[in-house]
């Protein structure tokens, strides 16, 4: 799924890290995430989750919308003993570079 300036932010893609407890299980988050509509990617440091702009504000109870810069979201109570932290990710743009050529 792609997103371009023009989409609703409820429809755009949207990624988060997210960090995990040390003592908490990557399952609790795919169960939590699977009945809200996000998918999970477990990475080496963390996990990663991906779903629509729509299903991140239904699940975690704010509006996703300014993604120029990271933002971390409220860790909702069904996952406060799983995760430690929730953080959007900035919206790439095309073209741009981390650094000067």
């Amino acid at each position: 799924m792609t997103s371009g300036q023009g989409d609703a932010p409820e429809e755009e893609f949207v990624e988060a890290l997210v960090e995990l407890r040390s003592d908490a299980s990557v399952r609790d988050l795919v169960e939590w995430c699977s009945r809200h509509g996000i998918d999970v990617v477990p990475m080496a440091a963390g996990t990663l989750i991906t779903g629509t702009g729509r299903h991140f504000t239904a699940a975690f109870g704010v509006p996703v919308e300014d993604r120029s810069r990271p933002r971390t979201l409220p860790v909702p109570p069904a996952l406060q003993t799983t995760a430690r932290s929730v953080t959007v990710l900035p919206t790439p743009t095309l073209g741009e570079r981390d650094g000067p050529t």
